[in-house]
């Protein structure tokens, strides 16, 4: 099994470091608290820690956090010489300019920037800089919130702790609650791959049906286990599941919102038509095509059946295994292992177009006889088209028009060369999903796992409606999916009507097959209301929306040709960035006294923006008549882009930026 090592949702990472030459003492973590609640798969984190300078001058400590880029940063809290000042999240020019004018007044400033250090997969890595005072402490909390995603059947959390010392007092605690029962539940400790289940030295684990509460808490021996110096360097993971039954699905209301879970059990695996489109250009020799060999002859024996297959490979022309795909029988399997063994050979250039346009005529030959079938292309490339059509915007327009929603496009990006930002754009146009495989020993593993958890479809052409007198059209996530595969789960979320009834129910439709013959199935959800419940964050049906619509705006930009629509979209997501605080790639989290000062009596709780895309223009939230502004942005002067002063003991602006690795 690989699932664990790739499914990171919460990695953190914490460590003291000195900054500037003439930096010899590290200061003394004394606390480092780390508090994950979770509630039906919305997670808040919470990262506290507690520096203390013994030293007779002021030293600098890089407080720094990898934060997973599917998080957005919700709060930062800094508390030096009896002084708290809290952050507030502007659009990234803006709060670009706040930072500038207090390093041009003479005031102390820091931001958060890029840490030093590599950060894990799929993560953004923020370091805070601030000089600790002699004899004195500093306390920083860090708290960013994610919705968490189910892969190969596990929801799971990973905490990479790296203090780079012994601390008196480390902890990390894990709340997890659940609107299903939660049917399993581990945790593993760093540097370890067994999957615990109780409490053991270090760990104290509670269970309830559909509550789970773990603490770990290593003492300064354990520690020491680890390293004499430096500690804990590793990853304290939590994985999970919940039940599920054949229906619609779980549907929870609280005020004005609703998010939908949906991941029915009981169904069979569909059979599907797959084509693998490999790079084998030039830039593929070496570690990577080898990689691509050992893997073909693993992910190969896992077609079933009735499932059809063909090989593309290409690099500056097209090389088919087969004229059209074949059943994936046992002699087809070894014959098509033996071409992967023989042909997997780098050389040439990249025609990206022409392979991927070869391989959906491929599968429209299958169409007329071959449907309630998954269907899927893998793509895999290591770099840019450098043959045929090389123009990025016009192959994705050439395939979107070819493709018509027929296929679900899943694109690998072999190492740092490709061009990440064009496979996501045209894998989400296209039904699917783009990662990264890093050029690194486990490289097999990575693209084994990837397989894992799109080879079993169970559903096809996925529609969930609602009736319109029930949500507001504009305000509602994605509703219709290509494919549902096993061990992932579908999840919509949206606003309510005004005037919406109470007994309104979900009702989801697709191809599938129950056990007695395939065909069109219709399973209905009826909703449940938080009103009243105590135990449920506040806001967490909203603030769910309010993720999920932000993410997915910021993928329509992504997508859009048109300069206006990304133009909207991107207002958009600004604009809801802003109003729930969230720092996202459109807005940075700035911190300083003035702007301190007129956000004591900021509060989400009061806000009644309207988001929708008939309400939000340009860069402003259009308030209804009488409402007052509900985001403040401090508009300051433009000042200089150089930061190089020294940072002092009184910090008095602290920029968040997001950083894109």
């Amino acid at each position: 099994m690989f699932w664990w090592r790739y499914l990171v949702f919460c990695l953190i990472s914490l460590s003291t470091v000195f900054c500037g030459d003439d930096v010899e003492t590290v200061p003394k973590i004394t606390e480092l608290a780390v508090v994950a609640k979770t509630f039906a798969r919305f997670s808040e984190v919470t990262v506290n820690m507690v520096v203390e300078n013994r030293e007779a001058e002021g030293r600098t400590v890089m407080f720094q956090v990898q934060v997973p880029k599917s998080g957005f940063i919700t709060g930062f809290v800094m508390t030096t010489q009896n002084k708290t000042l809290r952050g507030i999240v502007q659009e990234k020019s803006v709060a670009d300019q706040s930072f500038n004018q207090a390093v041009d007044a003479g005031s102390s400033a820091g931001k958060i920037s890029q840490a030093p250090s590599t950060p894990g997969r799929d993560m953004e890595n923020f370091a805070v800089h601030l000089n600790v005072a002699a004899k004195s402490t500093a306390r920083f909390e860090l708290q960013y919130q994610e919705v968490i995603k189910r892969r190969l059947g596990r929801f799971q959390q990973k905490f990479h702790l790296e203090p780079n010392q012994i601390v008196q007092n480390l902890s990390v605690t894990c709340i997890v609650e659940e609107p299903q029962s939660i049917r399993i539940f581990s945790y593993s400790l760093p540097n370890q791959t067994q999957a615990l289940e109780s409490s053991t030295t270090g760990v104290d684990l509670k269970a309830a049906p559909k509550r789970r509460v773990v603490e770990f808490r290593p003492s300064a021996e354990q520690q020491r286990s680890y390293n004499p110096h430096t500690g804990i360097r590793g990853d304290f993971v939590i994985s999970y599941d919940v039940d599920r039954q054949n229906d619609g699905g779980v549907v929870l209301v609280q005020d004005e919102y609703f998010v939908h879970y949906f991941s029915p059990s009981g169904l069979h695996i569909l059979p599907k038509n797959i084509i693998f489109v490999i790079d084998i250009s030039g830039s593929m020799s070496g570690f990577k095509i080898q990689k691509v060999r050992e893997v073909m002859q693993v992910i190969l024996p896992k077609l079933r059946e009735h499932d059809y297959f063909n090989i593309l490979l290409f690099d500056n022309s097209m090389k088919l295994w087969q004229r059209e795909p074949q059943r994936a029988t046992e002699n087809n399997i070894e014959v098509a292992r033996r071409y992967a063994e023989e042909m997997l050979v780098a050389r040439g250039s990249t025609n990206i177009n022409s392979a991927l346009l070869d391989a959906l005529d491929l599968l429209k030959d299958l169409i007329s006889e071959e449907d309630g079938r998954g269907k899927v292309i893998v793509f895999l490339t290591d770099g840019q088209p450098t043959a045929g059509v090389t123009n990025t915007r016009q192959i994705r327009i050439n395939v979107r028009n070819q493709n018509e929603g027929l296929a679900s496009i899943f694109a690998l990006g072999f190492g740092y060369g490709v061009d990440m930002a064009f496979l996501e754009a045209l894998a989400s146009e296209n039904g699917g999903f783009a990662r990264r495989i890093y050029e690194e020993s486990d490289a097999q593993n990575q693209l084994e796992t990837f397989y894992e958890e799109i080879s079993s479809p169970l559903l096809v052409d996925v529609r969930i409606d609602y009736s319109p007198s029930v949500i507001s059209i504009s305000d509602v996530t994605q509703r219709k999916f290509p494919q549902y595969f096993q061990g992932s789960e579908i999840v919509v979320s949206g606003k309510l009507q005004e005037d919406a009834p109470v007994d309104w129910q979900a009702k989801v439709t697709a191809e599938g097959h129950t056990g007695s013959a395939p065909g069109r199935l219709e399973f209905t959800a009826i909703p449940e209301t938080l009103l009243g419940r105590t135990d449920v964050p506040r806001d967490f049906t909203e603030r769910y929306w309010a993720f999920q619509r932000i993410r997915e705006l910021l993928r329509m930009e992504l997508v859009a040709d048109d300069p206006a629509q990304k133009s909207l979209y991107r207002g958009l997501a600004l604009n809801m960035s802003l109003a729930y605080q969230f720092v996202t790639p459109l807005t940075s989290m700035v911190v300083t006294e003035s702007v301190h000062a007129r956000t004591d009596q900021f509060s989400l709780g009061g806000m009644e923006a309207d988001h929708s895309l008939s309400k939000i223009l340009g860069n402003h939230i259009l308030n209804h008549p009488g409402n007052p502004p509900r985001v403040m942005v401090h508009q300051s002067s433009n000042g200089s882009e150089d930061f190089t002063r020294r940072i002092s003991t009184s910090i008095i602006c602290i920029v968040i930026y997001l950083i894109i690795i």
